[in-house]
């Protein structure tokens, strides 16, 4: 399934640093959190290692090759966190802590995740109900490779072990850009998450060639 990509090892962190900055610069999320280009930059730059190092933990990571042109994360809701590689990125985001705090008021940045509410709840039903899925997450391809076939190299390794396991595969996007990417792919547009209080929508979206949420749907009694 993921012969054709590199599991994330330690001599490529560096590069992924740098490309999961440069993808998600203009990510909407990212302007509502921290809306001052430069500090934005400065701030994803500090914060990716500690991504990586969390998203370790419940998840595996691939890249594209050596040259790291792209990369992603797949996880499996059900299984065991790697309480080692949490605790890391646990020590690390302290450590950091201080240099986070020098560009971004903490009491402010809390207000706004709190306001991401909704979009996580939509996650939250999903693992509630369900015991085993595939989650893809941190989806990215350097900005100078891109429509070079990397994005569909990564999410068919995904589809397919999607196939493998008889299961269905969920992510979250905010550019309605990677909306319709993804629905070239396979996915479909689950629901589009909106607020008053924040200036972007969250689009969750599914891969479910058994059907398997809409068979457990027609099943549940009324």
């Amino acid at each position: 399934m993921y012969d054709q990509l590199l599991p994330l090892q330690k001599r490529h962190v560096k590069r992924a640093n740098e490309i999961l900055t440069n993808s998600f610069i203009d990510n909407p999320m990212f302007i509502y959190f921290f809306p001052e280009p430069k500090k934005r930059r400065k701030i994803l730059m500090m914060t990716f290692p500690i991504v990586i190092q969390v998203l370790q933990s419940n998840g595996r990571l691939y890249v594209t090759s050596d040259q790291v042109e792209g990369l992603f994360c797949v996880s499996h809701h059900g299984e065991k966190t790697k309480m080692g590689k949490l605790l890391v990125a646990g020590l690390t985001c302290a450590i950091r802590l201080p240099q986070f705090l020098i560009h971004v008021s903490l009491i402010e940045f809390m207000r706004k995740v709190s306001r991401l509410q909704p979009a996580n709840s939509m996650l939250a039903n999903y693992k509630k109900r369900y015991n085993h899925f595939l989650m893809v997450d941190s989806v990215c391809v350097d900005p100078n490779h891109r429509h070079q076939g990397h994005m569909t190299k990564m999410m068919k390794a995904a589809m397919t072990e999607t196939r493998k396991n008889k299961t269905f595969c969920l992510l979250q996007t905010e550019t309605i850009q990677n909306v319709k990417i993804y629905q070239h792919l396979g996915f479909s547009l689950v629901e589009e998450v909106t607020s008053q209080q924040i200036p972007f929508s969250t689009f969750v979206m599914i891969y479910d060639p058994y059907e398997t949420t809409v068979n457990m749907k027609k099943n549940q009694p009324e």
